[in-house]
């Protein structure tokens, strides 16, 4: 599996935060705000769970990208900085999971050109839920996008 690798910007996610364990219910909590309180400065409809660990605990966030960060107070809003990933296919009828020796091999393949890039020092990932995903369609796809940071041309 080869992966798309391209940049982007500073992404803004508002949601709500919580157990990564727990994923089902912190997609529940975020629809039921977004339903009484809906972002009006939402960037696209594309979902959005940004994963890491933090403290040995897995840790998610999920929610819609917005313009800027008014948004009502009710919302958590995540920062990512700039980055470049590479952009893998999971298919969730197989597990959310199924890839990742896949991830794991590009990567190591990869480690003279890549490594998987920290925020705030912690590893993380970004699911991302587009047209590609359709609620209990088994060809469903989710984008895994895993943030690199280039290796330098000297240490390589």
């Amino acid at each position: 599996m080869e992966p798309k690798i391209f940049a982007k910007e500073t992404l803004l996610i508002a949601g709500v935060s919580g157990n990564g364990n727990e994923t089902g219910k912190l997609w529940d909590a975020f629809s039921r705000l977004n339903r009484t309180n809906p972002l009006s400065n939402k960037a696209s409809e594309d979902g959005y769970e940004i994963r890491f660990r933090e403290n040995g605990e897995s840790k998610c966030h999920v929610g819609l990208h917005v313009k800027d960060s008014r948004v009502p107070e009710t919302y958590k809003v995540m920062s990512l900085p700039p980055s470049t990933y590479a952009e893998f296919e999971i298919y969730p009828a197989q597990g959310y999971t199924s890839q990742n020796e896949e991830m794991n091999k590009w990567l190591s393949e990869n480690s003279n050109l890549y490594i998987q890039a920290r925020w705030d020092d912690k590893p993380f990932s970004v699911l991302v839920y587009d047209v590609r995903y359709k609620d209990n369609d088994p060809e469903s796809i989710v984008g895994c996008w895993v943030p690199l940071s280039q290796i330098e041309k000297e240490k390589r």
